[in-house]
C-alpha cells in the first residue's frame, strides 16, 4: 500500500512539473534559454481568494512574461497546488511559485519571488 501511495505522489509531482514547464515555454517572452534547475515538492493551499489571485496576476514580471497569459479560473472551494521552481534565463536565476488548479492541468497564477 505504501508503494502505491509513493507511486501516485511521484506521478502527481511529475504532472505538476510538466504543466509548469509547458506554461513557462508558452508564456515567457524568450524561452529559448530556459533551463529549469530545480523543482520543489508539491504542496497545497486553500488560502488564496480571488482578490489575492488577481493581485498576484497583476504583479507578474512583465519583463519576462508575455502580457496575454491565459490563466485557469479556480473553483472557489478547491485547494490550489503549489510548486516552487528555480530556473535560468539568459544566465540569470529566477525563483517563482506557481499555483495550479486542483486537477494539476493548468496554472491559476504565479508569484515572482
Amino acid at each position: 500500500m505504501s508503494a502505491g501511495l509513493l507511486f501516485a505522489s511521484c506521478g502527481q509531482q511529475h504532472q505538476a512539473e510538466s504543466v509548469v514547464k509547458e506554461f513557462l515555454e508558452e508564456n515567457l517572452k524568450d524561452a529559448s534559454t530556459l533551463s529549469i534547475t530545480e523543482y520543489g515538492e508539491i504542496d497545497s493551499t486553500r488560502y488564496l481568494n480571488d482578490s489575492i489571485i488577481n493581485k498576484l496576476r497583476k504583479s507578474v514580471n512583465n519583463a519576462l512574461y508575455k502580457g496575454d497569459m491565459k490563466f485557469s479560473q479556480p473553483d472557489a472551494k478547491s485547494k490550489l497546488i503549489i510548486l516552487r521552481v528555480k530556473y535560468n534565463l539568459n544566465e540569470k536565476e529566477y525563483h517563482d511559485t506557481y499555483y495550479l488548479n486542483n486537477e494539476m492541468t493548468e496554472v491559476v497564477t504565479l508569484k515572482n519571488n
